[in-house]
């Protein structure tokens, strides 16, 4: 047995254990976290695999997982055209076609759908929103056939804007101004439920990492991020406060004991980007720089654990983690008239930044932003962009615009990275991508598993 081969024999088994469930983009900022970083390799150009899709006035968030797309398209506001007023669709990741659509009942009251997100099989819909002032049940549907699964018994305000995140069962957790609450992906049951406070009435969504779940909330002076913990909803602490009277941001955590906050309200004097160490016992502040940052707004953390935020200039920036200094900054000033950030990173650390503005634009960056391309998006608001597994990138805008861009990859059989080398690298990828699919899936079985990993393995140079 070769040097190689022997060393990962006694690697592999830890690896894996600690290797991601799932390389999809289940909920708005992509994972627990909302790290904005997915496993696929990222389009580097602006080609379309398709486009077109249902209409809609206004563009919410699309969900992906394995081959399928889930995304709302509105054609009215409540109460005209209730309960069509608004459908969940299923859509082909490959063509863009329609493989399920689902309706969401509509009682007085109740808000526009709301696509919460996919995972574990499961996709989950309702109307609560508008500002956390309408409550409705939780619709969980099956992925694959859209046949509905439950009907939560308990109703839940949480809103488009807020986004809701999954524990790595599956569940999701779900928040308003008043409340932070876990929901069984089972069966829709209450597991708990928690009192917090946010400053407004509605974004104010939580992250996971850590076995914890972090949320802003209201304190003397500012704001705080408190640290809940995920199995039990217990309060534990909270960090140092953040000056400003209000801020509609959710937090960004990167697994590895780091949290971010942009604590925007539109005033330089108090708009920064924050950055804290969860040190298991309390927040340490590491830094925090000038920022703007609309709301509902999302950021991103690189392969390398940079940060990426919009500074106030309105140019992105790339920001080392523990230090904050400044790494790069693009040439080009991203932000529109209404500017809501929303990234993904790729596995080659390429960004992809859409600002959400009416009319909107996608841009895509080097790891150290040098503008790689753009294309402008009709009314893009919350449509993304959402990375899939196999590199698609899926974009929503208003009308009939659906696109999803991918460049077909042209390297080497297992050269995953594009490099020139079967290597470590590619090793990295393959792991992340376990139990999805794309460019990972050697074999072509639709999951990326022990079979894939032989096969990269013997390509190994």
């Amino acid at each position: 047995m070769s040097v190689r081969f022997a060393l990962f024999a006694l690697l592999a088994p830890a690896l894996l254990v600690h290797a991601p469930a799932s390389a999809d983009w289940s909920n708005i900022g992509g994972d627990a976290g909302r790290s904005g970083r997915g496993a696929g390799i990222g389009p580097g150009a602006p080609e379309l695999r398709w486009q077109g899709g249902p209409n809609s006035i206004i563009a919410w968030h699309p969900s992906i997982e394995g081959d399928r797309v889930f995304v709302i398209r509105q054609t009215s506001f409540v109460p005209d055209g209730v309960p069509d007023d608004a459908r969940v669709y299923c859509l082909s990741l490959v063509d863009g076609s329609i493989r399920w659509q689902a309706t969401i009942p509509f009682e007085a009251g109740d808000w526009t759908p709301v696509l919460y997100g996919v995972s574990h099989g499961r996709v989950f819909a309702g109307r609560g929103g508008n500002g956390s002032s309408s409550s409705a049940p939780v619709h969980c549907f099956d992925a694959a056939t859209g046949s509905p699964l439950w009907i939560s018994a308990a109703e839940v305000a949480t809103g488009s804007y807020d986004g809701v995140v999954f524990s790595p069962e599956g569940d999701p957790i779900f928040a308003t101004n008043t409340y932070l609450r876990r929901v069984s992906a089972l069966d829709g049951s209450t597991l708990w439920n928690s009192v917090r406070n946010c400053s407004v009435s509605g974004d104010c969504g939580p992250a996971i990492a850590n076995g914890s779940i972090y949320i802003d909330e209201v304190a003397a002076g500012g704001q705080v991020i408190t640290r809940f913990d995920l199995a039990s909803g217990a309060r534990l602490y909270s960090s140092p406060v953040m000056p400003g009277f209000l801020s509609q941001n959710t937090p960004m955590a990167d697994g590895d004991g780091g949290i971010y906050y942009p604590r925007t309200q539109g005033n330089q004097l108090v708009d920064f980007f924050y950055a804290f160490t969860d040190t298991g016992a309390a927040f340490v502040q590491r830094w925090a720089v000038p920022c703007i940052a609309g709301a509902g707004s999302q950021h991103a953390i690189g392969v390398d654990g940079s940060v990426y935020l919009l500074g106030p200039d309105g140019r992105l920036q790339r920001r080392e983690p523990l230090s904050g200094a400044l790494v790069a900054e693009s040439d080009v000033v991203v932000t529109a008239a209404i500017t809501q950030s929303h990234f993904a990173v790729d596995a080659a650390g390429s960004v992809f930044y859409g600002n959400g503005g009416f009319p909107g634009a996608i841009y895509a960056f080097s790891p150290d932003l040098a503008l790689a391309w753009s294309v402008p998006v009709p009314a893009l608001n919350q449509g993304g962009p959402s990375l899939a597994a196999d590199g698609t990138l899926v974009v929503c805008g208003n009308g009939t615009v659906i696109r999803a861009y991918r460049t077909e990859p042209a390297c080497a059989f297992a050269d995953l990275s594009c490099d020139g080398s079967v290597d470590g690298a590619d090793l990295g990828l393959l792991l992340g991508a376990w139990g999805g699919g794309g460019a990972a899936d050697l074999d072509g079985s639709g999951s990326v598993d022990g079979a894939d990993l032989g096969l990269l393995l013997g390509a190994w140079q």
